[in-house]
């Protein structure tokens, strides 16, 4: 059997709330009308069982509120002559504000759409029987849904956690999709495995708050590894807990090079807990197309541009250029010739740049995602870690890990540095492994990578 995911396991027990209140209708002998049991049933099913209890309560409350708004208003609708019914239902109509409002008042918003629901069902019913036992009736079939749904979603297969590992993963490309972003599936499961305790990170080229931005509410309890490798960042506490950032000497040498070269240049910078990009002039931008990152990138709430020199106490995370490819091959093979104690480490990226342009990025050599893991994993329980990927800058992430995965659309290179591929595209794909991973079935093994780390760590 198969691990399900949270909302298909979601699917299945409210099927079986709806089926429940069918079979309490049969043993009843018929009697009642379990339209509103199995309504109640649907509208109840929660994520999660402390969330099912609290719901239950709620709209028990809500289910109440309407019932007693339903009799004053029955007695009060049949007042109303005959041949002015359309009143009554103009009346009905506008009694849904009172009782939804007084399910705010009593914080119980949870149990407005029941509660109105309530209110409908025993003023448009016609049983020929007087409104305070119409009321009832539907009452206990409501209430009568509410905890067959709280027992159902309490019902669970016992599962194996495997804590200890931590899993982590690439974010554009891999997490996140350009087109969509993060998927509601992944918002949604991701956000119940982490309350679960899911021991969870992200490794990602962006600046610590530009993927903040894009997590889309899904929030992180350990710290992510971000700009390539280059920081690790507490989410919680919004604070730079290391930093792998270039020697001051050797960061204006490249400096000078690049001046001499007539190059201009972008240097990335931690200073007191803020990331600050200092450049020259924006007269002195050599390209279009480096005027066009500029320009593209200020507009940004999540990246401040300085026109100036860098204090002293400033950390210079990276230095990007924007070059056409042949200058940029010219540029670093200069620079790796000066870099005689080999401290330095290239990136290029062509994603946001003309076709013959690219992104050169000089980092310090310690600056990857899997050496800034090691130290992240200095500080947590976990000992041994799970990564996914697509791109090159996940290769050593890839390479290093204990059991990794690149994704379906991967490049050639991080399908070979990485143990397996995934079949399934986009961050569903990843989520839905972790998922597998983490929480197994009592018959489900863990994979045999993952096994002999276990085996090496005892």
């Amino acid at each position: 059997m198969n691990h399900l995911p949270r909302v298909g396991m979601r699917m299945i027990k409210t099927a079986m709330a709806v089926c429940v209140c069918f079979m309490i209708y049969f043993l009843r002998g018929e009697e009642g009308v379990p339209v509103f049991s199995t309504i109640a049933a649907i509208i109840c099913m929660q994520p999660q069982v402390e969330n099912s209890r609290q719901a239950a309560f709620n709209r028990i409350v809500g289910t109440l509120v309407g019932a007693a708004f339903a009799v004053a208003i029955v007695y009060l609708v049949r007042e109303i002559p005959w041949h002015y019914r359309f009143f009554r239902y103009v009346v009905i109509s506008f009694t849904i504000i009172p009782v939804m409002y007084m399910t705010v008042l009593l914080r119980k918003t949870g149990a407005t759409a029941l509660s109105g629901i309530v209110l409908l069902s025993i003023c448009l019913s016609n049983h020929g029987q007087p409104p305070i036992i119409d009321a009832m009736a539907r009452s206990i079939e409501t209430i009568i849904g509410i905890l067959v749904s709280l027992a159902v979603n309490s019902m669970h297969l016992p599962r194996k956690k495997s804590e200890g590992f931590l899993f982590v993963t690439g974010f554009d490309g891999a997490l996140y999709d350009e087109n969509v972003g993060i998927t509601p599936y992944v918002s949604f499961e991701l956000k119940q495995l982490l309350h679960d305790g899911l021991p969870f990170t992200i490794a990602t080229e962006r600046t610590p708050a530009s993927l903040v931005s894009d997590l889309k509410g899904v929030e992180l309890k350990l710290p992510v590894i971000a700009m390539d490798g280059a920081v690790l960042y507490d989410v919680k506490d919004k604070r730079y807990l290391a930093t792998n950032g270039l020697d001051r000497e050797v960061a204006d040498a490249i400096c000078a090079h690049a001046d001499q070269k007539g190059y201009h240049y972008f240097r990335n910078v931690v200073w007191e807990n803020v990331l600050l990009i200092y450049y020259n002039d924006f007269k002195d931008f050599k390209n279009e197309a480096e005027k066009q990152t500029y320009l593209s990138n200020r507009r940004s709430p999540y990246r401040n541009y300085v026109n100036g020199e860098v204090p002293e106490s400033g950390i210079i995370v990276y230095i990007l250029l924007v070059l056409k490819d042949a200058e940029a091959d010219e540029l670093e093979a200069e620079l790796r010739a000066m870099d005689t104690k080999n401290e330095l480490h290239f990136l290029r990226d062509k994603s946001e740049t003309p076709e013959e342009y690219c992104h050169l990025k000089i980092y310090h050599k310690n600056a990857t995602k899997e050496y800034m893991l090691q130290r992240l994993m200095e500080t947590i329980p976990q000992k041994k870690y799970v990564a996914f990927g697509s791109n090159k800058n996940d290769l050593s992430m890839l390479a290093a890990a204990d059991l990794s995965y690149a994704t379906a659309d991967a490049i050639p290179e991080a399908v070979e540095a990485a143990h397996k591929q995934l079949r399934s595209y986009g961050g569903d794909g990843i989520v839905r492994k972790i998922s597998h991973l983490y929480e197994r079935l009592p018959w489900q093994k863990l994979p045999k990578e993952l096994r002999e780390a276990k085996k090496r760590e005892e």
